[in-house]
């Protein structure tokens, strides 16, 4: 059995949550691991969850979030005994991560449920470790304005969703893959083409975070049947007149049929798959400049996962560095504007982390973040891992790059919009 928890949209939570929590619920943009460690509890749980091993946030009807318990903590609140799970959330490759999510999400009216998982529960270790081998594939899913543009989106919503992903934050999405109905898998690649009138071409690419399943049609004029959907989170989302064009993906893919008009969700074959990461790559080079190893810029990891990595490695030295000097820091990073309170005879700093593989001369900073820090001036610390580098198993080398501590002023140093690329004044470094 699994335990699954129901989410309704984002609200905000009061001070003095037992977990240090500003918000819970649904964000469309939040990653798995966010919406995992806000909504891990508190509930009301009886004992029949110490015998569950796999835990699910389900949102709209689908299962969003697959984690595997650990254990559970006791928060008393209000005179009620509350529990929140203790986990770690579940990648692609995992059988059962690959299994659940996406799938219908069990509907009871407590929000707290449970599902038979019986045959997931049964893998040995040995099973989940293996990966089948497979090979990613890659699927373009299309959009023409022409066709669907409720209430504007190409004009209001699109523009929108492309300052969100460049702004850092995961943007997932549901989107129509036509007749396909099976074929792909959790971390499978997505390229986004724009159809209809120009301009035409490749404006989006992002990872599937779930299978096809059927849902209610996008087209009022077939509303009376399902159409296939799949979850996306968007990595790189431009402007349709930024996008690669269409001429280019003729001239140099013509074995991906041509890229002629066609419903939404094609597969490419292998060759015309690499060919068109490549070109891509190369466009958004020519578009924005990606800054290389040696740039004295953050630069944007393509790559979610990797960097996930690189910020959380950045983020546990910052929080190393104060408890080693005797302050009692606090993990907050999710729904805040910085990542860690530290705390030290009646005093509190803010701490934000900043990590990249780039040699860190300036980093990227949310307009919240920058904000947050200009209303409390003297009490913010930036830290700023850079030089990462990755071991041969795709994890963080631990003892790699270079560590600084600054005064957070974003006055201080040079900030530039972006959100803000901010160059930190070396006046503000603290030894």
């Amino acid at each position: 059995m699994a335990v699954n928890f129901v989410l309704i949209g984002a609200r905000d939570v009061p001070s003095g949550d037992p977990l240090g929590r500003t918000w819970v619920g649904w964000k469309a943009t939040a990653t798995d691991d966010q919406l995992w460690e806000v909504n891990r509890g508190v509930w009301i749980l009886g004992s029949r969850v110490n015998n569950e091993r796999i835990a699910t946030l389900s949102f709209d009807g689908r299962v969003q979030v697959v984690a595997e318990i650990d254990g559970r903590t006791r928060h008393d609140v209000d005179g009620v005994t509350k529990w929140a799970l203790l986990g770690r959330v579940l990648r692609p490759g995992d059988p059962v991560h690959d299994a659940l999510k996406g799938m219908p999400a069990p509907r009871h009216r407590n929000p707290v449920g449970y599902f038979d998982t019986s045959t997931l529960d049964s893998l040995p270790a040995a099973e989940r470790a293996d990966v089948d081998g497979r090979e990613r594939v890659t699927m373009v899913v299309t959009w023409n304005p022409e066709r669907w543009n409720p209430d504007g989106w190409a004009e209001n919503g699109y523009p929108s969703d492309v300052k969100a992903v460049k702004s850092g934050r995961l943007l997932r999405d549901q989107w129509a893959t036509g007749n396909r109905k099976t074929g792909i898998e959790p971390g499978d690649r997505i390229f986004f083409l724009r159809q209809g009138p120009g301009p035409r071409g490749i404006i989006g690419s992002g990872t599937a975070a779930s299978r096809i399943f059927p849902a209610a049609q996008w087209d009022d004029k077939r509303a009376d049947e399902d159409a296939n959907y799949v979850l996306i989170d968007w990595d790189t989302l431009v402007l349709p007149e930024d996008g690669l064009p269409h001429a280019l993906l003729v001239t140099h893919i013509p074995e991906g049929r041509a890229w002629r008009p066609q419903s939404s969700g094609w597969v490419l074959p292998p060759r015309a798959a690499a060919k068109l990461e490549k070109l891509w790559a190369d466009h958004l080079g020519q578009r924005a400049p990606l800054p290389t190893r040696g740039s004295p810029r953050q630069g944007w990891q393509l790559d979610p996962a990797r960097r996930r990595k690189v910020e959380d490695a950045a983020q546990d030295r910052l929080m190393a560095h104060f408890r080693e000097r005797g302050w009692i820091v606090r993990d907050v990073r999710f729904g805040n504007p910085f990542d860690a309170i530290a705390t030290r005879n009646g005093r509190t700093l803010w701490l934000e982390a900043k990590g990249t593989e780039t040699k860190g001369g300036a980093v990227i900073a949310s307009r919240r973040e920058v904000q947050w820090a200009r209303e409390h001036i003297g009490d913010c610390v930036l830290g700023i891992l850079s030089d990462v580098t990755f071991r041969p198993d795709g994890e963080v080398d631990p003892v790699s790059g270079t560590f600084r501590v600054f005064t957070w002023n974003p006055d201080g140093g040079s900030l530039s919009a972006r959100d803000y690329d901010f160059t930190p004044a070396e006046d503000d470094r603290q030894d």
